[in-house]
């Protein structure tokens, strides 16, 4: 497995206004674009059950999770609990899925899977 390096998770034009289910050295990711049409790469798996993120839907520019309707945000924080939670728009600070970063170039979506910071990170190989 090679990581901290940029893959090619999707074209660009293929994500609108449903999440994707990519899978990227054997993982797991879901990719959606938020309100402003900027695309986010979570892991696929929500906190609460596990269900699977890539077949919720987006909603104010989170996704939302198919199973109890937990969303999350771009970086993975969860933002909303709607249902059983005596503070709906408190979730646990834990609550939260990890995050990758994204870049779009010539075309396509690039998720980045490592652990460098931003400094760190290369950059996306000019073509």
């Amino acid at each position: 497995m090679n990581i901290n390096n940029w893959y090619a998770a999707c074209i660009a034009e293929d994500l609108a206004d449903k999440p994707k289910k990519v899978t990227m050295l054997g993982a797991d990711f879901v990719l959606f674009r938020d309100e402003s049409g900027t695309a986010h790469c979570l892991s696929d798996l929500c906190v609460h059950r596990g269900a699977s993120l890539a077949i919720g839907e987006c909603k104010n520019g989170n996704i939302m999770c198919p199973q109890h309707g937990w969303e999350y945000n771009g970086s993975g924080k969860c933002t909303l609990i709607p249902a059983g939670s005596k503070t709906p728009t408190e979730p646990p600070k834990r609550a939260r899925v990890p995050a990758y970063p994204v870049q779009e170039k010539y075309g396509l979506l690039f998720v980045f899977l490592g652990d460098l910071s931003d400094a760190e990170r290369p950059a996306i190989p000019d073509i």
